[in-house]
């Protein structure tokens, strides 16, 4: 006869209640997730710009009065912005979605029910209203962000000094770090954001030449997926074959063609020529990265993801280098 073995697992006090607040941490960043965004976005904007700064100081200008400047102009560029392409990009959109069903049976051999996906299309003018509405909102929350922006950019100045206080013992090690993170987060956010502006016009003109409509926001998809390395072209160059070849084959070759010169443009000149100096993320990582952020906090926290990935590779490359450790390549 058998005798079972009893196993007996002691889980002290102490463990629970690093549980629970780990548990109850996760719970109150997922509810804090809005602010949390806008914070880091805030604190992204005060990266990219304290280099621009810190020149400005060099020239005796007070910091104060260069941040102001700076992102007063900033937030005047993107209300303008809003102003001329984004709203001129939803109507578009709108009409779009709504003839999308059609391009999709006039292009597919193939009887494909489209009820369900009408049905969804259906909806979409509704919420293109609702966001019309919550413009305000908008604007309301990109002030909230500069202003935020401008606070820490006058903190960021002090980082050395909090640093000093907080590891007296490892001061030069932690500034290093901190200094490294700036350096390339300011970066990639000024590349990618150049990056992005010159696919998109470039798109955008060569869909005019074509004579592809919706042009706009085809070339702001194009525009925006340049966060995805290699597969955000792929992807954005499906939907602009597929309007082009809802008017003739002729057009869908016209669209394949513009997609694959922009490409060769954007690897072979764009992309070395602005990111030469900043550090690259694997396109795995990315990918994963934007699916994760997408899946957690929708699209705005996808396009965050990148930069904290980011962050999260100079702090790892930090700490393997001062430890001599063998750790593998992140890349």
């Amino acid at each position: 006869m058998k005798i079972a073995k009893r196993i007996s697992i002691d889980i002290s006090v102490s463990s629970i209640f690093w549980i629970l607040s780990a548990l109850g941490l996760v719970y109150l960043l997922f509810m804090l997730s809005d602010i949390l965004i806008l914070t880091v976005t805030a604190l992204l904007i005060a990266l990219s710009v304290t280099p621009t700064i810190d020149r400005l100081e060099k020239y005796k200008i007070n910091r104060s009065l260069a941040a102001a400047i700076i992102l007063f102009v900033l937030f005047f560029v993107l209300v303008l912005f809003g102003i001329s392409v984004v709203t001129p990009v939803i109507e578009q959109t709108e009409v779009f979605l709504n003839k999308l069903p059609n391009i999709v049976e006039t292009v597919s051999p193939i009887k494909i029910d489209l009820n369900s996906f009408s049905g969804q299309l259906a909806e979409v003018p509704s919420r293109v209203v609702n966001f019309a509405l919550g413009t305000f909102s908008g604007l309301f929350n990109a002030f909230t962000t500069v202003v935020l922006s401008f606070y820490l950019i006058q903190e960021i100045k002090k980082l050395p000094q909090y640093i000093a206080s907080l590891f007296p013992d490892k001061k030069t090690v932690y500034t290093k770090l901190a200094d490294s993170l700036q350096f390339q987060i300011s970066l990639w956010v000024r590349g990618q954001l150049l990056l992005m502006l010159i696919v998109g016009v470039l798109s955008y003109f060569a869909y005019l030449i074509i004579g592809l409509p919706y042009a706009l926001p085809l070339a702001f998809i194009a525009g925006m997926l340049e966060l995805i390395p290699n597969i955000g072209p792929i992807i954005a160059s499906v939907p602009a074959i597929f309007v082009g070849l809802s008017m003739s084959p002729l057009h869908g070759l016209a669209a394949l063609i513009v997609s694959l010169v922009v490409q060769q443009l954007e690897n072979n000149f764009i992309v070395p020529k602005i990111m030469q100096k900043a550090a690259g993320l694997s396109p795995v990582i990315t990918i994963l990265a934007v699916m994760i952020g997408f899946k957690l906090g929708g699209a705005l926290l996808a396009i965050l993801s990148i930069p904290l990935v980011l962050v999260i590779r100079v702090v790892y490359s930090h700490v393997r280098l001062n430890n001599n450790t063998k750790l593998p390549e992140i890349d």
